[in-house]
């Protein structure tokens, strides 16, 4: 009977599994094998139809798919490489697709070819002459190996080519020639290392860049009598003044002297007011400009500058340090560690912007002040500086707000992060974004279908908080996604909230009361296309919030 039994459960389960590559539910309608160079970030697609709803999945960790799920009809994967193959061999991972009663498997091959520069900068003088690269090479056949560079007239190569082909440069180095750069500023080109695929495109294993330093790039400060004064730039006319504490890296003694500094300093402050609520609520901050005296009039990996702050070429994050940026901030007596923020200004031409989210590390509940970087780009008056201080001061910094973009690498989101934001809405943190995708109980419920809000389209749009699926935001666009457009209703709700709780000491506004305000504040006009000067495309990867333990004072 036991036999029987087990016998007749056997069948069941065999006749209700999947059908391995059988089936009719899924078809592959492209190459059902990708191969990938050896270097992370590399990417390829995946294409297929589906007779009903489908998921995806592999256990490779080397490899990222999105999106992990769909429904019936024609859909496309993108698969990317997370890491790079240091193995020397190749490796092979299987991607998974199951609808219905059947699975299809795509193989996915990842090369182990790879090719990486000595280093990520190379620094040359403003004398120029000649700069010597080295490698780390692992190839099957060497004498493919090219190397390629942004085109730069100053930069000449031994043969004079624009990409220089080197047999067997495993263990070698090659040699170029940097003219003199009679200019005050410096200058910049890009290398990449690697080889001509069988399409004929150029396949970049590795970059790297020179940076030639300007004539006034060797200039040192030797007067550093102004460091750490403290100066009120607008003093709060209404409750009970949230501090803005602004200062810069990268600036020496004759920017302080000549009034650059504070010019940028003072720019800076126009910029955080100028997108709704904030600029109608204004008169509840003070703002205090601490000066911080460089020794160099630039901040990168090659200067030396009191915040120590380095801009990412691979991201749009900015290493700094946060205990001399809370030391410089504590000069400002008002600046009460709840009630507070502190902006900094990097004196580098990068497009980069970071914010510093900080918990106590003793019972991890968020705290109130935050540190956001921002670059001064193309000139602190520039569009994109303004957008991306907005972005990371008045959206991360005071109002704690998510990002509402997401990377077309990551595919749902975790069950770690969807428990992280759960938590960081206990304390209204991230209210723009959230799990919930039914519109009658998401966390901005209140505007959909409101009248007042229908010309912007308030709703449950899937894709935010870096995640390409099972976390929403609440429009298109917004300045929490691209920058490019104003803060949407429920981000303006956050901010409204957040400046009478830190200038009222008030308990969060009833919906009403908000509408009430907004419909005499709202932005002039909303509109789902970049703004002059904001496109947001960029050889980097933009980055969240980094989230830290709350440095001692």
């Amino acid at each position: 009977m036991k036999i029987k039994l087990l016998t007749a459960l056997l069948v069941l389960l065999l006749s209700s599994a999947c059908t391995e590559d059988g089936g009719s539910d899924v078809a592959i309608t492209s190459s059902s094998i990708v191969e990938l160079a050896a270097v992370e970030n590399q990417s390829s697609t995946v294409d297929f139809q589906a007779s009903s709803g489908w998921t995806a999945t592999t256990t490779a960790d080397w490899l990222s798919f999105a999106p992990a799920r769909g429904e019936a009809g024609n859909a496309t994967i993108k698969l990317t490489t997370n890491q790079t193959n240091r193995t020397k061999s190749q490796r092979t991972a299987q991607l998974l697709i199951t609808s219905g009663s059947t699975r299809k498997t795509v193989t996915v091959i990842q090369r182990g070819d790879y090719a990486v520069f000595d280093r990520e900068e190379y620094l040359v003088s403003a004398a120029g002459g000649t700069l010597t690269l080295g490698f780390t090479v692992n190839m099957s056949d060497p004498s493919k190996l090219q190397i390629a560079y942004t085109k730069a007239n100053w930069i000449n190569w031994t043969d004079e080519s624009r990409a220089t082909r080197a047999s067997d440069v495993k263990g070698q180095t090659k040699v170029l020639t940097v003219q003199p750069n009679t200019s005050a500023e410096g200058r910049t080109s890009a290398l990449a290392l690697g080889y001509q695929g069988s399409d004929g495109n150029f396949i970049a294993l590795d970059t790297a860049y020179v940076y030639q330093q300007g004539l006034t790039d060797d200039y040192e400060s030797t007067d550093f009598t102004a460091d750490g004064t403290v100066t009120q730039l607008q003093k709060a006319t209404q409750g009970k003044g949230i501090a803005i504490v602004l200062m810069g890296d990268g600036f020496g003694d004759l920017d302080i002297s000549d009034g650059t500094y504070r010019q940028t300093m003072e720019q800076a402050m126009e910029h955080l007011f100028s997108e709704e609520p904030i600029h109608s609520l204004r008169h509840y901050f003070d703002v205090y400009m601490v000066t911080v005296v460089s020794l160099n009039r630039k901040a990168g990996t090659n200067y030396h500058t009191a915040l120590s702050c380095v801009p990412s070429r691979a991201s749009s994050s900015i290493d700094f340090d946060e205990d001399k940026v809370s030391a410089y901030t504590a000069l400002v007596d008002a600046a009460d560690e709840e009630r507070s923020l502190s902006v900094v200004i990097v004196n580098a031409s990068n497009r980069n912007g970071v914010t510093a989210l900080y918990y106590d590390p003793a019972t991890g509940r968020p705290r109130q002040w935050s540190v956001s970087l921002c670059t001064v780009m193309g000139g602190i008056e520039s569009e994109a500086c303004r957008q991306v201080l907005v972005h990371e001061a008045i959206g991360h910094g005071l109002a704690k707000l998510a990002d509402e973009y997401a990377y077309d690498t990551n595919g749902a989101i975790t069950t770690t992060e969807s428990n992280r934001l759960a938590y960081n809405h206990r304390y209204g943190w991230m209210l723009n974004v959230d799990t919930e995708s039914d519109t009658n109980r998401i966390l901005w419920s209140s505007f959909i279908g409101d009248s007042r809000y229908a010309s912007e389209n308030i709703g449950a749009y899937e894709g935010a908080y870096t995640y390409m699926s099972g976390v929403y935001r609440p429009s298109q666009e917004s300045m929490m996604r691209s920058n490019n457009s104003p803060f949407n209703a429920p981000s303006r709700m956050a901010i409204y909230n957040k400046v009478m709780a830190l200038g009222e000491g008030r308990e969060a506004a009833t919906f009403d009361e908000f509408a009430a305000f907004d419909a005499d504040h709202k932005p002039a006009t909303w509109s789902y296309t970049t703004r002059g000067g904001g496109s947001m495309q960029a050889p980097w990867q933009q980055v969240p919030p980094l989230l830290r333990p709350y440095p001692a004072r």
